[in-house]
């Protein structure tokens, strides 16, 4: 019986030059991660994949891995995009829909906010085999909503990646990382195999697949931390810290 398997999936904002460390990483050491992924045969697969892993007992490669991006950055087409089609990788990204060919102005003013993928932009990306997500409509924290208004960002974000895609979207990521009980199962209501969050680990279980865990990169992630994101170890060293808590808790 498949219980767990481990599956690093890695969650990115932006790559380019001149980002705050927490804004993203330089396409150089997104470079230097690819080739070290590479290097080690790591290959990408999709959140479709792991669900198809859990719920039809479909094979993984000896080496999975999934490369996730949020919001979708224009930076995320122009910098991260051609060096993963060189290595022979793909990547998930969880698009805005209702931002499409904009800017990222739910981020209000200021640095954080970047230009976006326009449609040629993803369905470029889309015909070379990468995949996208629903990331809602206008990226609202969905737990500040009614249920009303919650579903209505969950499913019209996902009706309209559908119409530009013509395709089923079956993969979610929670705005801000914000979520309870009701939010998935609106999210799954609404038609997601998958949904990933921003808590952390490597290692995921079948009743996970609407909570999947993954691990942040970004320009604070020093080289020896972003391999060791991708080992047993961390999720030993996740699982010790959580029962560490919970004991305290007592």
């Amino acid at each position: 019986m498949i219980e767990t398997v481990r599956v690093p999936i890695l969650y990115y904002h932006q790559v380019d030059d001149g980002l705050s460390p927490k804004q993203g990483v330089s396409p150089s050491v997104f470079q230097s991660q690819i080739d070290y992924l590479s290097r080690k045969r790591f290959q990408t697969i999709g959140f479709e994949d792991l669900a198809d892993y859990f719920q039809k007992s479909c094979p993984l490669p000896s080496r999975p891995i999934i490369i996730s991006f949020d919001d979708g950055y224009l930076n995320t087409f122009k910098q991260a995009y051609p060096i993963l089609k060189k290595a022979g990788f793909t990547a998930t990204t969880f698009l805005v829909s209702g931002f499409i060919g904009g800017q990222s102005s739910w981020e209000g003013t200021g640095e954080n906010v970047a230009p976006l993928m326009t449609r040629e932009n993803i369905l470029t990306m889309s015909a070379d085999g990468f995949h996208f997500g629903g990331h809602t409509r206008t990226h609202k924290n969905l737990i500040s909503l009614s249920p009303e208004e919650a579903k209505w960002e969950i499913e019209v974000g996902k009706k309209d990646l559908e119409d530009l895609l013509q395709k089923p979207i079956h993969s979610f990521a929670y705005p801000y990382g914000d979520f309870n009980a009701q939010i998935i199962d609106l999210v799954k209501e609404c038609g997601f195999i998958t949904a990933r969050t921003v808590h952390t680990d490597n290692t995921h279980r079948r009743e996970d697949l609407l909570k999947l865990r993954c691990v942040r990169i970004n320009g604070l992630t020093p080289p020896w931390k972003f391999k060791y994101y991708l080992t047993l170890f961390y999720h030993w060293d996740i699982l010790w810290q959580e029962r560490k808590k919970a004991n305290k808790q007592r």
